[in-house]
């Protein structure tokens, strides 16, 4: 990036959380970078009184912040969003914060940007889908992504598994795999675990399902969930967050969840559960190589 998008040194991140706190949305992901436990970037208008903030979570998820009318910020925004100089090659996702910078988004990309839900005025999901699959090659699609709370959780009633659920230890922590996984949200095995927590639904030796703290600051934990794709439909992701949202009961966190409204099956699970929705916010999928 040029001076218009300037690269913050992780030891300059401190500055910028005291603005990430005003935001009134969950944004424990970009706190994560922020305060390193996760690997990011941070870009800003200015090091030393910072405007226009744009915080990179390596995962895949980006927030930006603040002023709006950063002609030189914008300018650079610009060829990021669109990937003009194809750095980026995995997907990543991007809310803004205030309202104003979806009319602004609007304003610099034009043409670039396909709502996905206007799609569905005129055409079925599945010719939808395809025409998404298309358009994602050079525009920007706006998906929603909803954000969801426990209000009761000290009311909630938990089901059992037939199945056993264990603590997510060293050994199962490297034998993890899929795209929701501790390892995509913590800077190490060994910081999840001191300060994470998880659960896994097991058969045998399989690991079925889990359940674990993508993020967690003060008594708040964000919930991340994975079941291996052979166990899939089955029912058995709702039992391994039962298990740790009984463990938030316990300890006195209040759990959260996060997905993109298009995603039913988390959406429904967290329904399932008894979270509810609070807000739905625009959700840009970004240009990839």
């Amino acid at each position: 990036m040029n001076d218009g998008m300037i690269l913050v040194n992780e030891d300059q991140y401190e500055k910028i959380l005291i603005h990430l706190k005003s935001i009134p949305f969950n944004t424990l992901f970009a706190r994560a970078v922020l305060e390193s436990k996760f690997f990011g970037k941070v870009f800003v208008d200015n090091i030393n009184k910072p405007k226009t903030i744009f915080i990179a979570h390596e995962y895949g998820m980006s927030l930006l912040f603040g002023d709006t009318e950063n002609l030189e910020f914008n300018l650079e925004l610009k060829k990021y969003l669109l990937n003009e100089n194809k750095d980026r090659i995995k997907y990543e996702w991007l809310q803004v914060y205030p309202e104003k910078w979806n009319y602004k988004l609007k304003e610099l990309l034009n043409d670039n940007i396909i709502k996905y839900f206007k799609l569905l005025d005129n055409y079925s999901k599945s010719e939808a889908d395809i025409l998404i699959e298309k358009y994602r090659e050079n525009h920007i699609i706006q998906w929603g992504r909803v954000n969801l709370i426990y209000k009761e959780i000290d009311k909630a009633i938990f089901t059992k598994s037939e199945h056993e659920i264990k603590l997510i230890d060293s050994e199962i922590y490297d034998r993890i795999e899929g795209s929701v996984i501790p390892k995509f949200f913590w800077k190490s095995k060994e910081l999840f675990l001191s300060e994470g927590i998880g659960y896994a639904l097991m058969n045998g030796d399989d690991i079925v399902s889990i359940s674990f703290s993508s993020c967690k600051f003060d008594n708040v934990l964000e919930i991340g969930v994975e079941t291996s794709e052979k166990y899939r439909n089955m029912g058995f992701a709702k039992y391994v967050c039962q298990e740790l949202l009984s463990y938030c009961q316990k300890n006195n966190y209040s759990p959260i969840w996060a997905c993109r409204l298009e995603n039913t099956g988390s959406y429904l699970l967290a329904k399932s559960l008894g979270f509810e929705e609070v807000i739905t916010l625009p959700y840009y999928e970004l240009i990839k190589s």
